[in-house]
């Protein structure tokens, strides 16, 4: 493998109430350099606790994460943020843009709080509205643009600050077909472009045929992995016969 970006070791995830639900059972896992790889497995499988882990959202209960060679649950907590912002881009489903600002600013919202220089917010803002598609956009509200300007408006923000691992959450769950498409081969060209790592979770086998690698979680563990070959028909219909054998359809799982 190439320069590994992610390095997850016996991952464990526990949640106590009147009995000990454990979400996550010893997940080893690793994310290469420039590689693009889906999540996927049936509802309440540990796919999401999985990703919230490794975005730092939601603290293991044991085992160990390290991204580009540091710990980040190692970090205080101003390091922790700053870790995030440099390392980490985040997209999500439902968007979790600002409504009180415009697209722009929305956009520049991860240099903003790193105080970068206006020039370089400048530079970097025309590069992303063009590499996306949206210099047309910026000085809207995001009530006046459509979903699928929205997310790519999520992507821009996520990508700005260039970080070497993008975590992608359903990021088509609220889009139509056509979004879809869009969005993700707007992932492709991140992945491809931008050389950034991308980690998605997905219940999507379609979505999920667009990345390199999908890895299925099981019960808490990792159950299988598959890989693309050239044959990206093919390679669906991989996916959903494991989707189908794991039990349930693409729109079940």
């Amino acid at each position: 493998m190439s320069n590994t970006i992610l390095k997850v070791d016996q991952l464990q995830k526990e949640y106590s109430g009147e009995i000990i639900y454990k979400a996550l059972k010893g997940i080893d896992f690793q994310l290469g350099e420039n590689e693009f790889v889906a999540v996927m497995g049936p509802s309440g499988s540990g796919k999401t606790t999985f990703l919230n882990c490794i975005s730092t959202i939601d603290r293991p209960t044991s085992g160990v994460i390290t991204i580009n060679s540091k710990n980040p649950y190692d970090l205080d907590d101003d390091e922790l943020a700053k870790f995030r912002r440099n390392e980490l881009g985040f997209v999500f489903q439902d968007f979790n843009l600002v409504h009180t600002l415009t697209v722009e600013e929305n956009i520049l919202l991860p240099l903003a709080l790193d105080s970068v220089q206006a020039n370089e917010m400048n530079k970097r803002l025309t590069g992303v509205a063009e590499f996306l598609g949206i210099e047309g956009i910026l000085k809207k509200r995001t009530f006046e643009i459509s979903g699928g300007q929205k997310q790519r408006v999520a992507i821009a923000r996520a990508v700005i600050h260039e970080p070497s691992l993008l975590l992608a959450d359903e990021p088509t769950g609220n889009l139509d077909s056509k979004a879809v498409n869009d969005v993700m081969s707007l992932f492709e060209s991140i992945n491809k472009r931008l050389k950034t790592s991308i980690l998605m979770v997905t219940h999507d086998a379609y979505v999920a045929s667009y990345a390199q690698r999908v890895v299925f979680i099981k019960d808490g563990t990792l159950y299988n992995e598959i890989h693309r070959g050239k044959n990206k028909q093919q390679f669906y219909q991989e996916i959903m016969d494991t989707l189908a054998f794991l039990g349930g359809g693409q729109h079940e799982i």
